[in-house]
């Protein structure tokens, strides 16, 4: 009945079978490169005052591995400063944001920063963007596949996250309502077309720059040159 009453993108006019194919490889390929991110990143920036650092954030059940592809997209690129922030999901999106606070603290030693986010890990940026303070330090922050106001899977998911991601939870109620403590910083929002964790799909849409890449699902946003370049894009602006 709520999902009737939600404007959603358009469907996908391709046939569904090389989508789900897709997503299918971008899932075998994830799990290909998790044991990539297992050892805890320990690199930092130079203490510099005048530096640019992009900080990636993953997801639920992720680490860093998740980014691998996108990193090395952003290095051909000319956007050589990049660190990744793990977290263990399972404790929450507030813990979550707190850790990111720490970890830009002991890592970022100075300079500005941009954040780039899949999915859970959008929210705990926005956690600490407009609760922590963590808008004086940032720029920008782009999302990919972030459920900004939550996603009907989340009834599925007995845990906190689950509680947390659910449409009109107290914390995504929040999250709306302080959204003027983050005004300075430059949301992007992208958006996959053929979402299958983030029903209805422009829930992941919450932002004016947001932007929808028909055909992908969810973990294909992570293996995508078009996702990859808009992302390039919007950092060397």
């Amino acid at each position: 009945m709520l999902a009737s009453m939600v404007q959603d993108f358009p469907p996908s006019t391709k046939p569904a079978l090389p989508i789900v194919g897709r997503e299918v490889l971008s899932l075998l390929a994830s799990g290909l490169l998790y044991p990539f991110g297992l050892r805890a990143a320990r690199a930092r920036t130079a203490r510099r005052r005048q530096q640019r650092t992009v900080v990636l954030v993953h997801g639920w059940l992720g680490n860093r591995s998740a980014f691998l592809p996108l990193r090395a997209w952003l290095r051909t690129h000319g956007v050589k400063q990049v660190l990744a922030y793990d977290y263990a999901s399972g404790a929450g999106i507030e813990q979550a944001a707190i850790g990111l606070r720490r970890f830009l603290r002991e890592h970022v030693r100075g300079g500005r920063i941009d954040l780039v986010c899949h999915s859970l890990g959008g929210l705990v940026a926005r956690v600490y963007l407009q609760e922590l303070g963590g808008a004086r330090r940032v720029d920008r922050c782009i999302t990919l596949g972030t459920p900004h106001r939550g996603t009907y899977n989340a009834y599925w998911v007995a845990s906190r996250i689950g509680d947390e991601l659910r449409p009109g939870s107290p914390l995504l109620t929040r999250l709306e309502a302080s959204r003027a403590r983050a005004t300075s910083v430059r949301f992007t929002s992208i958006a996959a077309g053929s979402d299958n964790i983030v029903l209805p799909r422009v829930f992941a849409g919450a932002d004016d720059d947001c932007l929808r890449i028909e055909d992908t699902g969810h973990l294909g946003l992570l293996f995508s040159r078009q996702v990859f370049a808009a992302v390039t894009q919007r950092l060397v602006a």
